[in-house]
């Protein structure tokens, strides 16, 4: 019964804490709540009024998971083929990409791994050929005497260098997005998982996830080559049309394009004009680049150009946006990576979004360089295979300034900001599978993990009291004590309550009774061998000890395991677990005896323990 003075110090430090970690939440829902019950539009004003008090209250409340608040549980898968195809580019021919889409095949086929497919398929054609003809690096010493098998090794560690690369840039994008308490974990050799508890911009999220922030400069099209090109492939869909007789000014003048009986013209409004080759709805890109890429219209295109579709419209028509597409070299005369700075910006002419961007030393002498010998051209300026802008050159640009307009919005360029600022991904992130939670099933989820938490309690306090009489109410007061430590826990490490975390304080709820059904189990020993109520009181605590510290050690250390190993709902549940177990015990081994030691000070009270 000594040094009480210092347990109950404790508890009152421990419920202070829990309280301080708590309070944000609890002031948050109040606010939610009060906000909730406010008109549409004195609704709309007060949260524009108050967005960053009310932003800033979102930080410090206990975060919910993707499984309670709704959001975006997404797979990537790291394009091992396109890596590949990177790590060869001085080399390949068209055998490496023909065993290459075969390994990519098998790989599909049997869900394997594609770099050992492409080794297998590869020796299957040749058996003494070398991979050696395509793979070289000075850096990590793979020369033309490499063998097979250490270029096969070298490259799954190229391939375990991306998916880690990718992870951070990943992580980057996603923290600068502003999403709260993302997860992102590997999974299997090339893929990633990433969950965005909250997200609601689903198509804003895949962009910014599989972007893999290419940037390119590249000069655009002489005009009349491209012109001939589009007269040249306007009569090769169109045989008993001379492209002499083809007037593209007058094309659409007499029918639109649903009346024309030539397949290109139907989902495409030439143009001809400058750099431009010719228009589409959103709706017909892909079929007009299915017809584009055929072999027989590839060879009309200069040899060295290649058509690009602009990133946003261009114009509406009857209510549909068209965009266009943009003549381009195919050589890049500057990259990404150039890029030291990039900012968004308004233009301040239209106030229209921009981003700004600076360039280092080299990229700065290249940049003024092109700007210099093609004053009057336009360059367009491409982000992942999509021209953002094509501004015609005034004048020698100095200095590495540059920027990229025709944007939609401000979110667009905040967006644009995010990817290059990040890095370029290694090789492009494929979504190989997307969940979305809804809102109102992680409300339902909430309000029935809640509810199997209430219950839980409720029958747990009911047995206690009915079974330990006055022990059993003494039990019930750490019991809830326990649960409010254990969110306060939550909150203080900033770990995020989720579903299966939910399912780990109903487990809690139970374990939390068992170290006092231990003691007051002795306690009744020790009361029927004839001890007074303290001495029993004492005797029960000291001789359970070693069997409640032994049980809840063994709980806590599988608990760890399961965080140091588990991925998603399997941690979250481990983080309510090691919670609760360490609450239990603080609840049961001290505020129990604190509450016990009191009530028989003096013999003011005479507990019954059933």
């Amino acid at each position: 019964m000594k040094g009480n003075g210092t347990k109950l110090a404790f508890i009152v430090a421990f419920l202070a804490m829990t309280i301080y970690y708590l309070f944000p939440s609890f002031q948050y829902w109040l606010e939610m709540r009060n906000i909730d019950n406010m008109p549409e539009e004195e609704r709309i004003v007060y949260l524009e009024e108050n967005e960053a008090r009310i932003e800033g209250m979102r930080e410090k409340i206990l975060t919910l998971g993707l499984d309670l608040q709704g959001g975006m549980h997404v797979t990537l898968e790291l394009a091992t083929n396109q890596l590949m195809r990177e790590l060869a580019s001085e080399y390949a021919d068209d055998e490496f990409d023909d065993v290459m889409s075969v390994a990519y095949q098998r790989s599909r086929d049997n869900n394997s791994d594609v770099i050992n497919e492409f080794v297998e398929a590869f020796e299957e054609r040749d058996p003494n050929a070398r991979l050696s003809r395509y793979f070289r690096s000075d850096a990590d010493n793979i020369t033309r005497r490499s063998s097979n098998s250490e270029i096969q090794e070298w490259l799954q560690e190229q391939r375990d260098a991306a998916v880690n690369r990718a992870i951070e840039i990943v992580r980057n994008r996603v923290d600068r997005f502003g999403v709260t308490e993302p997860s992102i974990v590997r999974q299997g050799s090339n893929r990633l998982v990433v969950e965005l508890p909250g997200v609601t911009d689903e198509e804003r999220v895949r962009d910014l996830l599989r972007g893999t922030a290419r940037l390119e400069f590249r000069l655009t099209a002489d005009p009349d080559d491209l012109r001939h090109s589009l007269e040249q492939i306007i009569a090769h869909f169109d045989p008993q049309q001379d492209e002499d007789d083809i007037d593209l000014e007058d094309e659409f003048t007499d029918m639109d394009q649903e009346e024309q009986d030539n397949p290109l013209l139907q989902v495409l409004m030439p143009q001809g004009q400058g750099v431009n080759f010719g228009s589409a709805a959103g709706r017909d890109t892909a079929r007009v680049n299915e017809l584009i890429k055929q072999e027989d219209v590839q060879r009309l295109l200069p040899r060295d150009i290649e058509l690009m579709w602009t990133a946003n419209p261009q114009f509406e028509s009857e209510g549909r946006g068209y965009y266009t597409l943009i003549g381009v070299r195919r050589q890049v005369e500057l990259t990404g990576d150039v890029i030291t700075e990039a900012r968004p910006t308004f233009d301040q002419h239209t106030n229209q979004p921009e981003v700004s961007m600076n360039m280092d030393r080299q990229g700065a002498r290249t940049w003024a360089r092109v700007t210099g010998a093609n004053i009057g051209r336009p360059i367009a300026i491409a982000l992942d295979g999509v021209i953002y802008s094509y501004p015609v050159v005034q004048g020698q640009i100095t200095g590495g300034r540059s920027s990229i307009t025709g944007l939609a919005s401000s979110a667009e360029a905040e967006d644009l900001v995010n990817i290059l600022m990040s890095g370029a991904l290694p090789a492009p992130l494929d979504i190989v599978q997307e969940r979305t939670v809804g809102p109102s099933l992680g409300e339902a989820s909430i309000r029935a993990g809640f509810n199997s938490a209430m219950i839980g309690l409720m029958i747990v306090v009911v047995f206690m009291m009915v079974y330990y009489r006055a022990g059993g109410a003494i039990a019930d007061i750490a019991l809830v004590l326990n649960i409010i430590f254990i969110m306060g826990i939550l909150a203080a490490f900033n770990a995020t309550l989720t579903l299966p975390g939910i399912a780990g304080i109903v487990l809690t709820i139970g374990m939390a009774v068992d170290a006092n059904v231990l003691i007051f189990d002795r306690i009744r020993e020790e009361l029927r061998a004839g001890k007074s109520l303290i001495a029993a009181i004492d005797s029960g605590y000291s001789n359970s000890m070693s069997a409640i510290l032994d049980a809840n050690i063994t709980t806590f250390l599988t608990a760890v395991i399961l965080f140091s190993f588990g991925v998603g709902p399997i941690k979250g549940f481990a983080i309510t677990l090691m919670a609760g177990i360490a609450a239990s015990l603080f609840s049961a081994i001290i505020i129990t005896r604190v509450i016990v030691d009191w009530m028989t000070k003096d013999k003011k009270w005479n507990i019954s323990y059933g």
